[in-house]
């Protein structure tokens, strides 16, 4: 028990196909830092609601100093393991130091067999899982063999590759707490081949829990990416995602369609009903592209009134057949007032369709700009397409 884990693990991160990739320490985070940047130049930028700017700086400055945090926690596991190397050179013989370590570590210690019986652990690891000792863990894991992991498939993950590699580190899965709740963990580990000292073949890991971590990156990706009023993609997200499918039509030689609309009037709504108004009208719009288009297409606000819809390999008469259904859902669609009246909007609709080869972004919403003006000056409520019809 004391001398496959004071080895530790040299630094190597765990592909999600399952194959062991060497990564400097510095990348282990790149994708929260990502997140954390793309959160950082949203604000400011007006993409944010005011009221919600605050909170949003706020909760990007919490997730900055977690990040901090994490790295730092990263640096002092390295060092423990260092220190547990130096220990296994020069404290072999000595069980009450090891035992110390593994009993007062704040991270989770195991040591299991290589097909998944877990034989040991500590208290910080059974204090994870929900249990008050390690008693009590290896009690409910004789119980249920697959306890703590959720499933099968995740067990063999885990199990596979270290029989295949003899070792894995900063492997993040999800495992089962006591109570049925699920947690997110990162593991490192190594196979501690058999010895004259220990003929069995064990494994022995380090696992941190990283639930809340996790929590905080979903929270900023969703916030980042998304319009806080109508919950769609927002301008810069949705612009990316038309860079990425742009790339994959002119890949495949597929031809891809553009709406752009926008609310007609819509400043006289908000002058005569007032803005909370304005603002349910704008997540009926929403609600009715949902509901008028397919799962692959791709809907966001542009800002104010105007909404941008992507449709990948759609031609220019697909595309105006999704558009007019659109127009129509939106202009038989009311909105009731505290006074009792109906309130009836409408949409103008540009659409575009062009073969994606030699095309930018840029170009697609140019196009499609030209048929949304051309709809507002046939006097609103209309699909248009571009003088050139394309």
């Amino acid at each position: 028990m004391r001398s496959g884990l004071q080895r530790g693990v040299d630094r190597a991160r765990f592909s999600p196909h399952g194959a062991l990739v060497k990564t400097p320490l510095a990348s282990l985070l790149d994708d929260e830092e990502r997140t954390l940047e793309a959160a950082r130049a949203l604000l400011g930028t007006g993409g944010l609601p005011a009221e919600a700017e605050t909170a949003f700086a706020g909760l990007t400055g919490q997730y900055a100093r977690l990040l901090r945090h994490v790295r730092h926690l990263i640096k002092v596991s390295d060092r423990m393991q260092e220190e547990l190397n130096r220990l296994n050179d020069r404290l072999r013989d000595s069980e009450e130091k090891y035992r110390s370590l593994f009993e007062n570590a704040s991270e989770g210690i195991f040591i299991a067999r290589l097909y998944g019986e877990f034989l040991d652990v500590n208290p910080a690891m059974a204090r994870i899982l929900g249990y008050a000792s390690p008693a009590e863990f290896l009690q409910a894991h004789r119980m249920d063999p697959l306890w703590p992991f959720p499933d099968s498939d995740e067990k063999e993950r885990v199990f596979s590759a270290l029989a295949a590699h003899g070792k894995i580190t900063h492997l993040q899965l999800r495992l089962m707490r006591w109570d049925g709740g699920t947690l997110w963990v990162e593991l490192s580990a190594q196979v501690r081949p058999p010895d004259a000292r220990c003929p069995d073949t064990k494994v022995e890991g380090v696992m941190v829990d990283i639930t809340e971590r996790k929590r905080m990156l979903e929270e900023l990706r969703y916030l980042a990416t998304t319009d806080g009023l109508t919950g769609l993609y927002n301008r810069r997200y949705f612009l990316e995602l038309c860079e990425r499918e742009l790339s994959r039509a002119a890949r495949y030689r597929l031809d891809i369609g553009l709406l752009l609309l926008d609310a007609d009037h819509f400043k006289v709504v908000n002058d005569t009903h007032g803005h909370d108004v304005g603002d349910e009208v704008l997540r009926i719009i929403t609600r009715l592209c949902r509901a008028n288009l397919r799962e692959v297409d791709i809907t966001g606000r542009m800002g104010g009134e105007e909404f941008a819809v992507l449709l990948p390999q759609t031609g220019l008469h697909a595309a105006q057949d999704t558009a007019e259904r659109l127009r129509k859902a939106i202009a038989q669609t009311a909105l009731p007032l505290p006074d009792g009246q109906m309130l009836r909007f409408t949409v103008s609709i540009g659409v575009c369709s062009l073969a994606a080869r030699d095309l930018s972004v840029k170009q697609l919403f140019k196009v499609a700009d030209q048929a949304l003006y051309a709809a507002k000056r046939g006097g609103r409520n209309r699909v248009e397409t571009p003088p050139d019809g394309s």
